[in-house]
């Protein structure tokens, strides 16, 4: 699966929320009339952010995108629609995925979260309760299938 970023299909906006974006789908509603699902993308690499938030706004969701943890905790404090958080687990600054998914965990109880890395793994007890490792890189279509599985949502 080939990905380009085509900004003409995929608007973007910006938060207030330390200069993050929200990638808009055109395709959202147009047919269900159903709310989408916003997805809080959260990774230090810019690439795999942007090739994930486009992924997942073609595959239907509403996603916000975050460099780091304290820009995600911003967000999700600040947009109470967030369902999903996908974080990656080795961040710099003092919240790192596992702190973030663990602060999420408690704070938004209603957050589907799932942390992935390709370097590391968790230890067993390393995760609080209801959390999703997936091991990067993965399928694109598994990652979105996870994501409408945790949120039920239709394909």
């Amino acid at each position: 699966m080939a990905f380009g970023l085509d900004r003409e299909a995929a608007p973007m906006e910006h938060s207030p929320a330390i200069g993050s974006c929200l990638v808009h789908s055109p395709s959202i509603n147009s047919t269900t009339g159903m709310t989408a699902v916003t997805v809080l993308i959260v990774d230090d690499d810019e690439l795999v952010r942007e090739l994930g938030a486009e992924l997942l706004s073609d595959a239907g969701f509403q996603v916000l995108k975050a460099g780091n943890g304290e820009e995600a905790l911003s967000l999700l404090e600040s947009d109470p629609n967030v369902r999903v958080l996908f974080t990656d687990i080795n961040m710099p600054g003092p919240l790192d995925g596992i702190a973030l998914a663990s602060v999420a965990a408690v704070r938004w109880p209603h957050l589907a979260i799932i942390v992935g890395s390709g370097n590391a793994l968790p230890l067993s007890t390393g995760l609080p309760r209801g959390i999703t490792f997936v091991r990067k890189p993965c399928s694109p279509e598994s990652l979105i299938r996870l994501i409408r599985e945790r949120t039920m949502m239709p394909a």
